[in-house]
């Protein structure tokens, strides 16, 4: 007997509840709050890239993640949060968090470095089932992942993989596309376009997901302005707007329209 895992019960049960028929005479109930899962990359013994000066990729991403969790808060939305210290999270472990909670986007917070220190500029990257783009910032952030749980059984992982591809891809992108704009209008970061990659962080989230690689903070430069409050703030507003903008674009996002049916759409 196959057990499928818990995320692929829970897409089973969001596509059959959108099928489900209100009762008649019914009373409509004002819904609830979008809830974001807000993720801050590495933690605890992970600590990421570390910038020229010192700043570890760890500490950034959790600052910018109450920030990012603080505007979506004032926004109206309902922010959770995968850290809110200095704690290790098993990759795999992330989406699986965002599953539990019925989170309606997941949103992974990273710093990009590379060899050469006068690369800058911003990424946001949703899920490639392939290879995808840039294979050392892959291999950077998916450090340490190992296999995935139950990875033994092809057949649930096939089922999986067919279903995120599906189900969520296209809003994931355009998720990243809304974000990645508004961090080079707002936060006045140079823009290096929507990427798709295969991170573990975004495997199995039952729910449109993206990474976000903010700056590069191998570039002492943007390692300074990663330190600076003002400029977290920017981001942390850029993010929110793009949250804001995507689900504005797609009348309450797929996960959301999944569980409602017909009714979210004549609203």
């Amino acid at each position: 007997m196959i057990r499928l895992p818990s995320v692929l019960l829970a897409t089973f049960s969001l596509l059959s509840w959108g099928q489900t028929p209100k009762p008649a005479g019914s009373v409509p109930t004002a819904p609830p709050r979008l809830k974001v899962m807000v993720d801050p990359g590495h933690g605890g013994q992970d600590g990421g890239a570390k910038g020229p000066k010192g700043l570890k990729e760890k500490a950034a991403a959790l600052e910018i993640g109450k920030a990012v969790a603080e505007k979506l808060n004032a926004a109206g939305f309902e922010p959770v949060i995968t850290r809110d210290d200095d704690t290790f999270i098993p990759l795999w472990d992330r989406a699986k968090a965002a599953n539990a909670q019925g989170a309606d986007l997941f949103i992974s917070l990273h710093m990009n470095a590379a060899r050469a220190r006068a690369a800058r500029g911003s990424e946001v990257y949703f899920l490639s089932l392939g290879k995808g783009d840039d294979e050392d910032v892959v291999a950077a952030e998916n450090a340490g992942a190992g296999a995935p749980p139950g990875s033994e059984d092809s057949v649930v992982a096939s089922i999986l993989d067919d279903l995120a591809q599906k189900a969520f891809l296209q809003d994931s992108e355009r998720l990243a596309v809304a974000i990645q704009g508004q961090l080079n209008r707002l936060a006045g970061i140079k823009e290096r376009g929507v990427k798709q990659a295969p991170f573990v962080v975004l495997r199995g989230a039952a729910m449109p997901a993206v990474l976000v690689e903010v700056a590069f903070i191998s570039n002492p430069k943007e390692e300074e302005k990663l330190k600076d409050a003002a400029f977290r703030a920017k981001v942390a507003d850029a993010i929110t707007l793009g949250v804001r903008r995507y689900f504005a674009e797609t009348n309450g996002g797929v996960r959301r329209r999944m569980v409602a049916g017909p009714a979210l759409e004549q609203r």
